[in-house]
């Protein structure tokens, strides 16, 4: 399969499970639904365009920035970490992820994450 192709239509599934997660929940909402896994956010609504960085204080992160993504991928994961409240100290995850996220700044403009620690 074409790359281009390959790409696009990848794009095309994350919007497509983005929005049965959000038609899930909204449901969930309607019918006042707290089951746990009626909140489960797949780590796919970040797949987002990250670069590395690397501090003597945080290690090795990523950070992704909203003029470098399409605006529903990015307003999607952005709109997560904010219902979530997440921020560095309080950062994003859920089981079976492998990196936690979190917003810094009034902005807005940049999601960060970073790898979780290996449990064994």
């Amino acid at each position: 399969m074409d790359e281009k192709v390959e790409a696009a239509l990848l794009d095309f599934v994350n919007t497509i499970e983005s929005a049965c997660f959000d038609f899930r929940n909204k449901i969930a909402q309607k019918y006042d639904v707290t089951d746990q896994e009626s909140q489960a956010v797949s780590e796919i609504n970040f797949n987002l365009n990250f670069t590395e960085f690397n501090t003597q204080k945080l290690g090795t992160f990523e950070v992704a920035e909203e003029k470098d993504n399409f605006p529903e991928k990015w307003n999607r994961a952005k709109n997560i970490l904010k219902q979530n409240n997440a921020t560095i100290s309080t950062r994003y995850h859920q089981e079976g992820y492998i990196y936690c996220y979190w917003l810094y700044d009034e902005n807005h403009d940049r999601i960060y994450r970073q790898k979780l620690k290996q449990r064994g």
